[in-house]
């Protein structure tokens, strides 16, 4: 850690446009603070608690992107993430046995995993993330701050806070509002310690730091349960820093410039905006380059949050999400920008936005933003990232799926009647990947057992016998001219087509209020004779996935 007194105590903040390439503009904003200082290091750190949740994601994407920016401009860059698994537990997620609320103080890290599958809890949602973030091109230098702190990594940074915790203290009371505080700020201040010990007996933050003899570089501190007790800082670390201390410490000793946080980082009294003062005044060194970020929420619940046991997790969208679409949903919207991602029934408007996204960037006229984003959506330095190589619709997967309880031999007919030049089923099927296997994965497990398809198993009389007269004719002619149009194309033709036979209207004409009545009542007596409902999947995608014995036999009983 540097001695000196910065020139720039605080560095700009990248700006969060609303349009605009952010990637490029927060690149250029590390570029014009850093000067020649190489390696150039990019920040990010996460809390290993619970289920490490989508909204974390976005904050080791963000560093991942610009550190990736700035390595496409040839500079020396390294991302280095921090697992801050020496953090206490706080609480104990949902799904996890309630005994372990004996745990609650301890560092994550020392923990043992509930299910006995790690070496601890820190490691079960660790390990997780890290496969995650592999599959999507991100590979940072991990690095757990449990190890950092017990081999004394940062004894000089405590070391440099316990001497000036009053002018610690001092700065911090700045953001702190007077009345709202339980003490006068002159006890307050008399009893700040900026380090939290725990416990060498149970190993809980149980404690309170009580005095510091800097000429033997002793620690004594009071255990709620054991009492007082005391160590010397330079054999053993059993205690961490306080966080809005321990970030700006950590900022001067792995020398980062490029660090982002989620809004409430940002805020008046936030740990940036706190940090900002705390770096230059007592460790030397100017604060980060910094971005604020967007929450991310999964559709149809509440922001996520790890600490509730929820699923949202990077390994969980991965399931139904293929990685390329899923950086995607990152890098197109400002960094600021808050965003749903959908894991409902409308997931496939997500696939559709992304297929669309890709034929615009690929087109000759797509301009610099747009070819950027696709680039970095498909691509790392580290190597390509995995993507679809046929974009067959996904709504089209997940209903074939459906409609044919996943067999694969199904699945890869009737998607071969919806694609041009269809392969041979194998080759197909390597070209469907990984979308394939992310539709079928949704209807397993995503998709509400009251939406599932169900066909009916044999002709319904009384359903037929119900239908007007002129709607029985037309369910007639279909019937009949089946084998005849039995493709894709031919049935689409005669599904939208029928009801202008019944009405004597030429194929070609265009689309009526009166056609369009009829054409509806049509396609909801087909459903009700097949599905027994009045909606459903396309009904010639319906039609091939039945075969032509089965759905003639559905609608008309021969």
């Amino acid at each position: 850690m540097s001695d000196e007194q910065p020139q720039n105590p605080r560095a700009p903040k990248a700006k969060a446009q609303k349009t605009g390439d952010w990637v490029l503009q927060a690149a250029d904003t590390v570029l014009a603070f850093v000067g020649e200082r190489r390696p150039i290091v990019c920040a990010s750190g996460i809390s290993p608690s619970g289920p490490i949740h989508l909204g974390n994601l976005r904050e080791v994407m963000t560093t991942h992107l610009v550190a990736e920016e700035l390595r496409r401009r040839g500079h020396e860059v390294i991302h280095h993430h921090s697992w801050d698994d020496f953090d206490r537990l706080r609480k104990v997620p949902a799904n996890i046995d309630p005994s372990f609320v004996q745990h609650i103080g301890r560092p994550i890290a020392e923990i043992p995993d509930p299910f006995g599958e790690y070496d601890s809890w820190a490691t079960r949602f660790i390990t997780e993330f890290e496969q995650a973030c592999a599959r999507l091109g991100i590979q940072p230098r991990w690095v757990r701050q449990s190890k950092m702190y017990r081999a004394g990594a940062y004894v000089e940074g405590i070391r440099t806070a316990l001497r000036r915790r009053f002018e610690i203290f001092d700065i911090l009371a700045r953001y702190q509002t007077e009345k709202l505080q339980d003490k006068p700020i002159e006890e307050r201040r008399a009893e700040y310690w900026p380090f939290q010990v725990y416990c060498e007996v149970c190993n809980k933050d149980s404690t309170q730091v009580t005095a510091y003899d800097d000429a033997t570089d002793t620690i004594t501190y009071r255990c709620v349960e054991h009492g007082e007790r005391s160590f010397v800082l330079g054999e053993r670390c059993p205690g961490k820093l306080v966080w809005k201390v321990d970030w700006p410490m950590r900022w001067a000793y792995e020398g980062v410039v490029f660090e982002p946080g989620g809004e409430d980082h940002s805020t008046p009294g936030g740990s940036y905006t706190v940090g900002c003062d705390l770096a230059p005044t007592i460790y030397g060194v100017a604060a980060p380059c910094y971005v604020g970020y967007g929450f991310v929420g999964m559709a149809g619940r509440t922001k996520i949050s790890s600490s509730a046991g929820t699923n949202a997790t990077p390994e969980f969208a991965l399931r139904f999400i293929e990685p390329a679409l899923l950086r995607w949903l990152y890098i197109r919207r400002a960094v600021g920008t808050k965003f749903t991602i959908e894991f409902g029934s409308e997931i496939w408007r997500a696939y559709d936005e992304w297929d669309a996204f890709c034929d615009k960037a690929r087109a000759q006229d797509a301009d610099e933003v747009t070819q950027g984003i696709l680039a970095r959506s498909l691509a790392t330095s580290a190597g390509p990232v995995a993507q679809v190589k046929r974009a067959v619709p996904f709504r089209l997967l997940w209903s074939s799926a459906d409609m044919t309880d996943g067999r694969l031999d199904q699945i890869l007919r009737i998607v071969a009647h919806h694609v041009e030049d269809p392969p041979d089923a194998a080759t197909l099927e390597a070209e469907i990947q990984p979308r394939l296997a992310c539709a079928t994965g949704w209807v397993e497990n995503c998709l509400p057992e009251d939406e599932r398809l169900s066909v009916r198993a044999d002709f319904d009389a009384d359903a037929h016998a119900a239908l007007d007269p002129q709607t029985a004719q037309g369910v007639a002619l279909l019937a009949e001219r089946l084998a005849a149009h039995w493709s894709l194309t031919g049935l689409t033709e005669q599904v939208y087509g029928v009801p202008k036979d019944l009405l004597g209207l030429p194929r070609d004409i265009k689309p009526t209020p009166e056609l369009q009545v009829a054409q509806r009542a049509f396609f909801k007596a087909l459903y009700t004779l097949i599905l027994g409902k009045e909606t459903g999947p396309r009904l010639p995608t319906l039609f091939l996935s039945l075969g032509l014995e089965r759905t003639r036999r559905l609608l008309i009983g021969a």
